[in-house]
């Protein structure tokens, strides 16, 4: 190879490797200029009891705005959906009952701490004969209980003002 041609591969190498790293200057400039995820969320679920009879199955949420977050629980289908969660300052109504498939809304509130401020609760119910069930990884044996009623997937949502900066 010729030492002219070196020369125009290394000054190539050279620009390519300049872009490079501008681009990745430019992504991490503007990852300061977006919401950094829910972390008043996910800091007021952190402090939310759960009745030891639910297990948590899975997250999910954030949204489009990257700035709510929801629990999936499984547990069982008998016991009042408000006895299932407590946290600071949460209150629960029941709601108006709206349904978006494959959920069912049950209640919802608001929470709040200091250190997540203000929050939206919101808690959903995963109509039981409704798939994908491998969503949260059950068990055959879970599934086939949900199925029966026997046990229900309640989703906790929860969306923070402090979230929405």
């Amino acid at each position: 190879m010729g030492r002219r041609k070196r020369v125009w591969i290394a000054i190539a190498c050279a620009t390519a490797g300049f872009l490079v790293v501008g681009l990745l200057g430019c992504l991490r400039a503007l990852a300061l200029l977006l919401p950094d995820g829910p972390d008043h969320a996910r800091e007021y679920l952190s402090q939310v009891q759960v009745d030891p009879a639910y297990r948590r199955v899975g997250e999910g949420g954030q949204g489009n705005c990257n700035c709510n977050l929801e629990y999936f629980y499984i547990g069982p289908s008998d016991t009042d959906p408000a006895q299932v969660f407590s946290g600071p300052a949460l209150t629960f109504r029941p709601s108006d009952g709206s349904y978006s498939p494959p959920w069912n809304e049950l209640l919802e509130g608001e929470g709040a701490s200091e250190a997540s401020g203000s929050c939206r609760v919101v808690v959903y119910s995963y109509q039981r004969d409704r798939d994908p069930f491998d969503l949260w990884k059950l068990s055959s044996g879970d599934q086939a209980l949900v199925a029966s009623g026997r046990l229900v997937v309640l989703s906790l949502y929860v969306s923070c003002e402090r979230d929405y900066g």
